[in-house]
């Protein structure tokens, strides 16, 4: 079983323990979080140092598969995984700065990349090295407050700032483009200063390559990765349907999507 596979059973076992939903926008951004968490000092993250890298993922009701993530990259016990969405738990349906690996509380959609911002911001008048990240969803980009963040951004050059997108296409209530479109949203992303570059969101090795691109730091610009996905990627039954937005894992589905995960 592939790196992904791995992380996307994990996510399955604790949805149905928990009976907790937003199960296909967490398969979605998989390959997305293996790739951020690959390409920085977890030393720092976990020692909390001033100069760290910092992760925030605004798209907060992925929040099982960021805590499988820093479970797998050694930053979340087995113990605290296994308290996901229960009583008492730290780990809760949005993702939560309670957990000593996360940077900010999301969830409330549109806060996490203004947040981002000004955290660029501060890094770059201590002249640390340190680089940001952040991961929205793509409904998320009907927020206004994204689109005032990106113009901040874009004029600062904030060269530190990496924006990834996860865009499956579909949010919380339909189609992206139904609802409101984004698009033109590459040339949309230009316009503001930002380097931008489309990506198969589920190819680890690509997203990867524009990842190291950013260390470089040459260009003067934040940076965008428009990272296209598939809400649900990996069940065949989840995938593009947006019933798994919201609905939660019964046995049978369970045991079927466990059962399409292993085959991969």
């Amino acid at each position: 079983m592939n790196e992904s596979s791995i992380i996307r059973r994990r996510i399955l076992d604790i949805a149905y323990k928990s009976q907790a939903s937003h199960i296909g926008a967490c398969l979605s951004v998989v390959e997305m979080l293996l790739s951020i968490y690959g390409n920085i000092d977890l030393l720092k993250i976990r020692n909390k140092v001033d100069d760290r890298d910092r992760v925030i993922v605004s798209k907060g009701h992925s929040a099982a598969a960021l805590y499988v993530v820093l479970n797998y990259v050694g930053l979340l016990s087995d113990k605290e995984l296994g308290t996901y969405y229960q009583n008492n738990s730290i780990l809760g349906g949005h993702v939560s700065s309670a957990v000593i690996a996360v940077e900010h509380s999301t969830g409330a959609l549109g806060h996490g990349l203004p947040v981002a911002v000004g955290i660029s911001i501060g890094l770059i008048s201590k002249k640390m090295g340190s680089n940001v990240y952040v991961l929205v969803g793509d409904g998320e980009l009907h927020e206004g407050t994204n689109w005032e963040a990106i113009h901040l951004a874009g004029h600062l050059g904030l060269n530190n700032l990496c924006l990834l997108i996860d865009y499956n296409g579909l949010s919380g209530i339909g189609r992206i483009n139904d609802c409101c479109s984004i698009e033109p949203l590459k040339e949309r992303l230009e316009s503001n200063g930002f380097e931008t570059h489309e990506r198969d969101g589920h190819d680890q090795g690509g997203i990867d390559f524009t990842l190291q691109l950013q260390k470089l730091r040459g260009t003067g610009h934040p940076m965008a990765i428009i990272c296209h996905t598939v809400k649900g990627k990996g069940v065949s039954f989840m995938e593009n349907n947006n019933t798994w937005h919201y609905k939660s894992l019964g046995k049978e589905d369970y045991e079927k999507a466990i059962l399409e995960i292993g085959n991969r």
